[in-house]
């Protein structure tokens, strides 16, 4: 990711001046490849669109705030265990199988979750998606890293990113389809269902396409690992040889680091051991938990329930709106993508994150303003003409403690009952069967005749149409505002904060710790996406909306300043010079003199007096 063109490669062999010819086969390789990222991108967000329907689906309800929270975050959690083991699995039995694994593992995720008629098999669906997605986000860059042609990895790679972002905005644009289709009882079975589709594509695809050259080669399998770069270059044999010397170097240097690990013991134990090691990859994981902590995936996984409680009460157009919020996430990375080696890492990632601060307030004063315009709640002396209101009904004390609609309509105990002509109503106690339907009690409670039932301010009810029940939302003049609020968030935070972390963490490590230090990393992002998208709906009846919202905005002021003191510019160094980015002085001049000698002993090949070693530098 760094600015610098090489022309010969750590093998010594001069890369050749003319790219290869890109024929059908890389064309097939990479379309089958990116899919995982469609699906990742799919089976995260959604989930957003069919938890509208869901918790309101025969056999499924009554879902209260932590089933809802269970069935969203189990599958960024289980995705952080199949990540941790897809590592030691694709290196022992080879990237294409735990690629075809994980189409399985989606293909049965995607097909239990659409036949759930429990919640715990809804649960047992949705872990089977969070394995897959945690096999394909760390399988799939390997395998396009390793069998695509040098000229377009990075393309392709980045192409595996931008299907993510591209999955969660057809998650959502199906989401739409299929609600208008009965949506409480097939529309959101078939919502989960679709994914299969290009699962079950790219499974019949990995079953024609061949293992990486490099595994093959690092496995024994020379002949065969030549037979398959023929096919990534089209025959071109100034290509096939380039790309044999390089694997065949990187095997050396493989070879030469598990030595070393005999002599110094695990990865795991000399990263301890090495101070700029340690700071480097204490500030790559803090940067992956702050991504988390600026709340994006409660965004992303709750985007149609946030814009329910913004004032939308119609389905239909809530996730509509989420196609169009989920769309200024796909068409923010391409600010980065411009703009990165420009105007560098740390002032781009700055400039989102003061974005994604201000975004995150805004969004937070406009749930204030939300709440404060929402109809008010009737005190007690009011209640005795609500119906048959019951004051002695368990949740009645503190339904009628809350002070508005938007307090009311936060509570998962309770609904409000509002005129719809006069914006007054009564906070109840919901009717957890039916509880966009009924309250439990009072004049919205099923049987109960309203026609004749009056509100506290003398005006008599005209007729049933007049009334109803809320559960979810408030009727409000500022309903626009969160949902415009949440399009600023959005493209702030995808124009740095999505794809920065990810790229100083490809950069800030040695070779030889790279591997560790970058799993350590991701498994503090989805660790930190677990959490976060595991509380949000608690945190929102404990602090209120935009108190949630403010409390990311305190987070992202934290990594601000983290950022701001702790992340140097990495634009335009080579690897070995950002790795001294993070020494003190003294480790530096070590380093320097360490070069200083191999770049001697490359002059003078018979000299082999060089007594210093990157262990020196841990002293």
């Amino acid at each position: 990711m760094v600015a610098i063109e090489f022309k010969v490669s750590e093998s010594g062999r001069a890369r050749p001046e003319k790219n290869p010819r890109l024929g059908f086969f890389v064309y097939l390789l990479g379309s089958a490849a990116i899919i995982g990222g469609f699906l990742f991108g799919y089976d995260t967000s959604v989930v957003s669109a069919a938890m509208l329907y869901v918790p309101e689906a025969p056999g499924l309800k009554p879902m209260g705030t932590v089933w809802k929270e269970v069935i969203v975050s189990i599958t960024p959690g289980m995705a952080a265990v199949g990540a941790w083991f897809s590592g030691a699995g694709s290196d022992r039995y080879g990237r294409k199988p735990i690629i075809i694994g994980s189409t399985i593992i989606f293909i049965a995720g995607a097909v239990i979750c659409a036949v759930a008629w429990t919640k715990i098999v809804m649960l047992i669906g949705r872990i089977f998606l969070g394995v897959g997605i945690g096999f394909a986000s760390m399988v799939v860059p390997v395998y396009l890293g390793e069998a695509s042609p040098t000229h377009v990895r990075g393309t392709l790679v980045s192409a595996f990113a931008m299907m993510i972002s591209f999955g969660q905005v057809v998650a959502n644009i199906m989401g739409g389809v299929f609600s208008y289709w009965e949506p409480y009882t097939i529309g959101w079975r078939l919502m989960f269902a679709f994914a299969g589709i290009p699962a079950l594509i790219q499974f019949i695809c990995f079953i024609f396409l061949p293992e990486t050259p490099r595994w093959l080669y690092e496995n024994g399998q020379t002949e065969r690992a030549k037979e398959v770069l023929e096919k990534i270059y089209s025959g071109d044999t100034e290509w096939i040889e380039y790309e044999l010397a390089e694997i065949e170097t990187y095997a050396e240097e493989r070879k030469k680091q598990m030595e070393e690990e005999k002599k110094s013991g695990p990865v795991i134990w000399r990263i301890l051991k090495t101070p700029h090691v340690l700071k480097a990859c204490f500030i790559g994981s803090m940067l992956q938990a702050f991504q988390q902590l600026a709340g994006i995936n409660t965004i992303l996984y709750y985007t149609a329930d946030i814009i329910r409680s913004a004032g939308i009460e119609n389905y239909h157009t809530i996730i509509w709106i989420s196609v169009i919020l989920s769309i200024c996430n796909l068409i923010g990375p391409f600010i980065p993508m411009t703009l990165i080696e420009k105007f560098g890492r740390r002032k781009l990632f700055l400039f989102s994150c003061a974005g994604v601060v201000v975004s995150l307030i805004l969004i937070g004063v406009s749930f204030l303003l939300v709440g404060n315009d929402s109809a008010p709640n009737f005190q007690l002396a009011s209640y005795s003409l609500a119906g048959s209101y019951d004051p002695k009904h368990p949740e009645a004390a503190s339904c009628l403690s809350l002070s508005n609609c938007d307090s009311c309509v936060t509570s998962e105990h309770c609904g409000f009952c509002e005129d719809s002509e006069t914006r007054t109503g009564f906070c109840l106690p919901v009717n957890h069967n039916d509880p966009t339907l009924w309250s439990s009690t009072g004049l919205c409670s099923s049987g109960v005749d309203k026609s004749n039932s009056s509100f506290p301010n003398g005006k008599q009810r005209l007729g049933y149409n007049l009334l109803h029940m809320a559960k979810h939302h408030c009727t409000t003049s500022y309903t626009i505002l969160p949902i415009v609020m949440m399009g600023v968030y959005l493209l702030t935070f995808s124009s740095g904060f999505t794809s920065l972390p990810w790229v100083l963490n490809s950069e800030f490590y040695p070779m030889w710790a790279r591997s560790t230090c970058v799993s350590i990393s991701t498994l503090s992002n989805w660790v930190f996406n677990l959490l976060v998208s595991l509380t949000y709906l608690s945190l929102t009846h404990a602090i209120t909306k935009y108190g949630a919202f403010w409390l990311y905005a305190i987070f992202t002021i934290i990594a601000f300043i983290f950022i701001y003191f702790l992340v140097p510019e990495t634009t335009g160094y080579s690897i070995d010079e950002v790795e001294m980015l993070f020494m003190n002085k003294r480790q530096r001049n070590i380093a320097m003199q360490i070069r200083q000698a191999k770049l001697d002993d490359k002059e003078k090949p018979n000299n082999s007096s060089n007594t210093l070693s990157t262990e020196t530098i841990t002293m």
